[in-house]
Parts: C-alpha cells; structure tokens; sequence
C-alpha cells in the first residue's frame, strides 16, 4: 500500500516556485513604479489648474480690496497676472507673489477660451492677449470677471484640467470633462 505520486511525474520544486514568484514580484515593481511616474505627471497638471483657479480667486480679491482693474494673460507655457494702470491706461505685470509670472517645468501647457475668443492662442508670439494688448481675461473691481476657460494640459495620455469662471461664481478646477455646462450656465457652448 504505497500512496502518492508515481516516480517520474513531479510537481513544482521549491525553488521553481520561488522562482516565479520573484518574477511576479520584478514585473509588479515595474508596472508600479511606471504606474506611479504617470500618476505624479498627473497630478502635476491636476495642481497647475488647481493653482490657476486660487491665484484667480486672490486676484479677484485684489481687484476688489483695491478698487483695480486686474487681468490674466494666458500664453502657451504660462500666466501673468496685470494691473491695469490709472495713468496712462497701460497693463503692467504684478511682480509679487502669488501673482508673478508662471511657469511651470513640467512641459505644461495653457490654452485659453473666452467667450469672445474661442481657444485663443497666437502662434506667432505664443501670447493670448486682445488685440490692443488687453489680458484675455479681465477682473474688474466689482468682482465680474470675464467669462473663461483655461486648459490645462499634459502630455497626450494625461488628462487634461480645466480652471473656469462663468464670470461671476467662484473659478473651479476640474479634469476635463467632469463639471456638467449648466455648472457654468452654458459658457461651454460659447466657447466651442
């Protein structure tokens, strides 16, 4: 009464089991350290839109507490935040900070869309402004702010955020896609 396997047809040793699991756990080291590079890059693009809708919000503020017209200028790899002087009607650059210029490293792009300028985007000099050198997005000292949204954007397998303001409510950050357009009264369908 001799029980158990026949001589000759084995299972697994020990060490190919061992084995295969120290190539399960190589290639899940992998996928998760690609998996957390893309997730860092997204969240890069989720902060810079984040960022965005504050530094509006704080500008608004400012417009309002010091009874001045502010804008945004929009380019390609950045934003600045103006002042509109009382002098001479020019816009000049606000130097300090949150409101200086920037530009963030991680090959992060803007585009910018108003209500009277759908995607606005200059390719000769990379800037978004009117004509007459007026910021695309103006913030008067009653709180109105022009209608806007600006996408924030990775790379192409990266989800894009877009920070908006149906020019009265507050600006928001969201990944593209997620706010309905009746959060924004309908600004959406302007833009397109």
């Amino acid at each position: 009464m001799r029980g158990g396997i026949a001589g000759g047809s084995g299972g697994f040793t020990l060490i190919e089991l061992l084995l295969v699991i120290a190539i399960i756990g190589i290639l899940v080291g992998v996928i998760a350290v690609v998996g957390s590079f893309d997730t860092g890059r997204q969240r890069a693009v989720q902060n810079e839109a984040e960022r965005l809708a504050l530094a509006v919000e704080l500008a608004r503020n400012e417009a309002l507490y010091r009874n001045e017209v502010w804008g945004l200028a929009v380019e390609r790899d950045g934003y600045r935040f103006q002042r509109l002087a009382d002098t001479d009607g020019s816009w000049t650059d606000v130097q300090r900070q949150p409101f200086s210029t920037r530009t963030p490293d991680d090959d992060i792009s803007f585009a910018v869309a108003t209500a009277l300028k759908p995607r606005a985007t200059h390719a000769g000099s990379g800037a978004a402004e009117e004509e007459g050198g007026v910021p695309a997005i103006v913030i008067y000292p009653g709180g109105e702010i022009t209608p806007f949204e600006v996408t924030v954007a990775g790379s192409e397998q990266l989800a894009s955020w877009i920070a908006k303001s149906d020019g009265i409510q507050r600006t928001r950050a969201s990944r593209e896609g997620e706010l309905e357009d009746t959060d924004l009264g309908g600004f959406a369908e302007l833009v397109k």
